[in-house]
C-alpha cells in the first residue's frame, strides 16, 4: 500500500515543521552550524529538501527558526507576564537553557566566517529580547532595555557559555531577576 499523497494537513504541516526545528537546534546544538545542512536536516527529519526550501528558504531559515524557537516566550501570554519581573524570567529561563546556549556557541563559532549569520542571529535573538523587556520597563526609568538584559544575563551566561556551570534552578533565576531590579531601582 502507497503513503497518502497531496498535501499534508496544517496539524501534520505543522509538526512535521516543529521536527524539522528539533533536528536544527540539535545540530546546531550538539554539531555546529557546518553540521547544518540541508542534506543532514532533511535526512534526520524525514522530509524531502524540496519542502525545506519551500518552507525555510535556505540554512539561515533554519537558523532564524531555531533562534525564534529560543525566544518562545514572546508568544507565551501566560509565561513572560504582563509584569517587568516575569518578563525577565522568561527571557533567563529560555536563555540559559541548554538549546539556546548550543546555539549561541554554534553562532559564535560561525560568526567570522558567516558575518550575516550573527547579525541575524543579533536581530532575532538579543535585539528581540531587549524589545521585549522596553516594553515592560517603565517610561521614565533612566536605564535601557539593553543595559538590564546585559545585566540580566550577566555572568550566569558567561559560565553557561564557557561551560562552568549547569541550567540554573527556579530559585537561581529569581535572585539574579531580583538582584538586578533592585540594582537599577526597577519593580520586582
Amino acid at each position: 500500500m502507497t503513503g497518502k499523497r497531496g498535501r499534508p494537513s496544517a496539524g501534520e504541516a505543522n509538526a512535521r515543521d516543529e521536527r524539522v526545528v528539533d533536528v536544527a537546534v540539535a545540530l546546531l546544538r550538539d554539531e555546529g552550524f557546518e553540521a547544518l545542512t540541508f542534506d543532514r536536516v532533511a535526512a534526520d527529519a524525514h522530509v524531502a529538501k524540496r519542502t525545506l526550501y519551500g518552507v525555510f528558504g535556505d540554512r539561515a531559515g533554519l537558523v532564524r527558526a531555531a533562534i525564534l524557537r529560543q525566544h518562545a516566550y514572546l508568544g507565551e501570554a501566560g509565561d513572560a507576564g504582563d509584569d517587568l519581573r516575569s518578563a525577565s524570567r522568561a527571557i533567563l529561563a529560555h536563555l540559559l537553557g541548554d538549546e539556546a546556549i548550543g546555539i549561541h556557541r554554534a553562532i559564535i563559532a560561525a560568526a567570522a566566517r558567516h558575518p550575516s549569520l550573527a547579525l541575524e542571529f543579533y536581530d532575532e535573538g538579543p535585539g528581540r529580547a531587549q524589545d521585549f523587556l522596553a516594553s515592560h520597563l517603565p517610561a521614565d526609568a533612566m536605564v535601557t532595555a539593553e543595559i538590564v538584559f546585559t545585566a540580566l544575563l550577566g555572568e550566569l551566561h558567561r559560565r553557561r557559555l564557557l561551560g562552568l556551570a549547569g541550567p540554573p534552578t527556579p530559585a537561581e533565576i529569581d535572585a539574579q531577576v531580583d538582584g538586578v531590579l533592585r540594582s537599577f531601582g526597577l519593580p520586582i
